[in-house]
């Protein structure tokens, strides 16, 4: 598979969004890290896991638990994941921007991908692999819009 990392200003515009979330949901040693990646290929894929391996060769999908999923649930999974370390009043206050889908955040997600018509991926992987930068528990999100043959991978990593 003929997959090509691409970069233009939206992807740019939602990296420098995720570095300013970062700052922004830090409480104490825990830091959130998060990566953004778009690609596009030439053919269609037919198997998800295929598209990550190509993406991540060093990644080991079949180990991975990879469902397709709904943007709620990728929004209930931001809830999750970012607010383990957060009290409920700041789990308000700093992850309501991330998880209202009509935020500044998926605007700067359709500007890359249009996830409304694209499939939907949750990865999560219990081994330590090149997707999620080798550290357990952390989550991964592709966006996979099969018509215009790109894909948007999303990655969160936590460091204490």
């Amino acid at each position: 598979m003929n997959l090509t990392e691409i970069e233009t200003p939206a992807l740019d515009r939602f990296e420098g969004y995720l570095k300013a979330v970062s700052d922004f949901i830090r409480t104490g040693e825990l830091k959130w890290y998060f990566e953004a990646k778009l690609f596009e290929y030439e053919e269609a894929v037919s198997d998800v896991k295929q598209l990550i391996k190509a993406a991540y060769p060093t990644s080991d999908p079949e180990k991975a638990q990879v469902d397709e999923c709904s943007i709620d649930d990728v929004l209930e999974t931001l809830r999750h994941e970012l607010g383990r370390s957060l009290t409920e009043i700041e789990s308000l206050k700093f992850l309501t921007p991330l998880t209202n889908i009509n935020s500044e955040m998926w605007r700067y997600v359709r500007e890359c991908i249009v996830f409304e018509e694209s499939r939907i991926y949750e990865y999560f992987s219990t081994e330590k692999d090149g997707l999620l930068n080798g550290i357990l528990g952390d989550f991964a999100f592709i966006i996979h819009d099969e018509n215009k043959y790109r894909c948007l991978i999303v990655s969160g990593a936590t460091c204490d």
